[in-house]
């Protein structure tokens, strides 16, 4: 693995050079995670997951996005940015990755909000990229057994096994969710929560 933040310029161009072409841009949000988690998490796991992979795939990694669109989360702690803005600026992000001879972009995202975003990004660069640049969108999430709900006990397991200092079990509690006609949790986050500003509050 090797972090661009880290990393040189020379040695940089010289691995792109001999076909180190991938790279792995983490984002995630800043917001309220319960009394238990801190409001990074979401990064602070893309940062982890994003090490970890790339090692598999011989990729670089960049230093990550913190801010994303997180308003559901209001009056609780958030700080967001526009979809248009986050969108730009990952936009760009990549069209100046693919300048400097990466064609291969992984965007790995842990914050439900930056979904819709990120599915129209290829979209808006497209006639900026050199053809045969392939950009993919990855929610970590997609690739678990169980659904990720937010500060739950998948994603407390996570911070334990990855940053365990930084989480206060004395302070978690059990959530009881009447659901009521929704199908299920997971229609709820994924239709509601993600839009609607102070809506998770409500939820």
């Amino acid at each position: 693995m090797t972090s661009v933040s880290e990393a040189r310029d020379p040695a940089i161009r010289k691995q792109i050079a001999r076909g180190r072409k991938r790279v792995i841009l983490p984002i995630g949000s800043v917001e309220q995670h319960g009394a238990h988690l801190p409001v990074a998490t979401d990064v602070i796991i893309a940062e982890e997951i994003a090490r970890r992979v790339s090692r598999l795939v011989d990729a670089f990694v960049l230093p990550p996005i913190f801010y994303s669109a997180s308003y559901e989360h209001k009056p609780l702690f958030n700080l967001s940015i526009r979809n248009e803005t986050l969108g730009s600026l990952i936009g760009d992000i990549c069209v100046s990755l693919a300048e400097n001879g990466f064609n291969k972009i992984i965007l790995l995202n842990t914050h439900y909000g930056n979904e819709a975003v990120l599915s129209s990004i290829t979209q808006g660069i497209y006639n900026n990229i050199p053809k045969g640049t392939l950009i993919y969108n990855l929610s970590y999430w997609m690739l678990l057994d169980n659904k990720m709900g937010h500060a739950d006990a998948n994603e407390t397991s996570i911070m334990l096994a990855i940053r365990p200092e930084l989480v206060s079990m004395r302070s978690a509690k059990t959530g009881k969710i009447k659901v009521g006609k929704i199908k299920s949790n997971e229609d709820l986050v994924l239709s509601k929560l993600t839009v609607i500003p102070s809506s998770f509050p409500r939820f």
